[in-house]
């Protein structure tokens, strides 16, 4: 495949291509969403049981153009920073590594609010959470993301590099170090 991605050209979802990651509700969501904008484009990290699935399923409907499964990628940062947003889908997460590396990449971060981290690392200020496997609540924050202005992106990034902190391994070295010096 010869693949022309450009910067700010695609929303990306990075993740095994299991039941648990929901990548079929997200490409069921997305042949909705093309219908009304046509040049949308979802690129799809990963492997996993369900690859073959997913791919009949965009396939028949038609989604070559829009839905694109790059499969396993050895650098994922390069997809996170150029893209238009990483959308996280899954029906349960533990804890959310996709999550915390998006938003240190500078990534818009648009997340199902599953059990198990987003919404504790999101919250109201960091980025956007839908209800997880709701159809009509994804489609409804994905619009409202498409049409957030560029100062309220930024907004989203900023507070979200500052909530992942927190979640570095610099902040857990120093935990740990006045636990062991106490």
């Amino acid at each position: 495949d010869n693949i022309d991605l450009k910067k700010n050209d695609y929303f990306l979802a990075i993740g095994r291509l299991t039941k648990q990651k929901n990548f079929l509700f997200l490409i069921k969501c997305f042949s909705k969403i093309v219908k009304t904008h046509s040049k949308t484009k979802l690129v799809i990290i990963g492997t996993g049981e369900e690859r073959e699935k997913i791919n009949q399923y965009i396939k028949i409907n038609n989604l070559d153009q829009n839905i694109i499964l790059l499969g396993y990628q050895k650098n994922v940062f390069k997809f996170l920073k150029n893209c238009k947003a990483c959308i996280l889908s899954a029906l349960w997460e533990d804890p959310g590594f996709v999550l915390i590396e998006a938003m240190a990449s500078d990534s818009v971060v648009l997340s199902s609010n599953c059990p198990n981290g987003p919404k504790e690392i999101i919250g109201k200020k960091n980025g956007l959470l839908f209800e997880s496997n709701s159809e009509s609540d994804f489609i409804y924050k994905f619009n409202y993301l498409i049409n957030l202005k560029d100062s309220d992106k930024k907004y989203l990034k900023i507070n979200a590099k500052k909530k992942i902190k927190k979640y570095s391994i610099f902040h857990h070295y120093k935990k740990l170090q006045k636990l062991l010096i106490y």
